[in-house]
């Protein structure tokens, strides 16, 4: 009984079911079309807010990139930007790490340069927050870590710290390996690598593979339980990314069709 009042008490009275509350009562407290505007916005933040509509959104972004094999040669590892915070002992963000980690093992299996991309925020970017959160595990770190300025075609680190977004993670990482025809395995989270593989194309790298992390939809679900019909933060941040990485293809192609 514990356990049940303490999960409906989370999602009633905790943000997001707690707006979807308050929506549903001012859509019976007020009249025409503002009661359908907050009606609708009710009812839009409820199913986005819940396990079952959230990974309908998000599977199809993050199915594709599952068990996908990698290739025995290729002329560096791209790893993504998601983000750090400075002063953390291990400083890079949640998704950025495990893009990173996973990157550096690709790396050194296949003996390739690692170019690690994003800019950073105030001066910290996100090559030395890895450098710093190696430096914590280094520990259990058999060997030192080789960092380099460019591409000597074996394992290395490489910073790309200029690109503010994906498409400059894909032209500055261009620009460090030196040519055109070469091929790239890209490190990122699984709903994002659909637009990432898009981006790398649209600039002319055609022979990319897919080396995807952090997923966070279970394609052999077949049944949900009770409280996944609850609203939940994490099923509304789920919702964002299928939304946003929407949005975000839909500018690819447009970027495409204007240039």
């Amino acid at each position: 009984m514990t356990y049940l009042v303490s999960k409906i008490f989370t999602a009633l009275f905790l943000p997001p079911g707690l707006f979807v509350i308050i929506l549903a009562i001012l859509t019976w407290a007020t009249k025409g079309w503002v009661r359908r505007i907050v009606g609708a916005s009710a009812i839009f933040l409820y199913l986005t807010s819940i396990h079952p509509v959230a990974d309908k959104l998000l599977l199809p972004f993050e199915k594709p990139f599952r068990n996908r094999p990698l290739p025995s040669k290729a002329d560096a590892v791209v790893a993504l930007g998601g983000g750090q915070l400075r002063g953390d002992p291990i400083p890079l963000a949640n998704e950025s790490f495990k893009r990173a980690i996973y990157a550096v093992a690709i790396g050194k299996s296949l003996d390739i340069p690692v170019i690690v991309a994003g800019r950073g925020h105030g001066g910290y970017d996100e090559f030395h927050a890895l450098l710093d959160s190696l430096n914590t595990l280094q520990p259990i770190l058999a060997h030192d870590i080789p960092v380099s300025k460019k591409s000597t075609g074996h394992f290395s680190l490489i910073p790309e710290t200029k690109s503010r977004d994906t498409y400059e993670n894909v032209i500055f990482s261009q620009k460090i390996i030196g040519k055109d025809d070469c091929t790239l395995i890209i490190v990122t989270s699984a709903y994002h690598m659909r637009r990432a593989l898009m981006l790398f194309e649209h600039v002319g790298i055609h022979r990319v593979y897919p080396a995807a992390v952090n997923f966070y939809t279970n394609p052999s679900k077949s049944s949900y339980r009770w409280r996944d019909y609850l609203p939940s933060m994490w099923a509304l941040f789920n919702s964002y990314r299928a939304m946003h990485e929407f949005f975000g293809i839909v500018k690819v192609k447009l970027r495409g069709a204007l240039n």
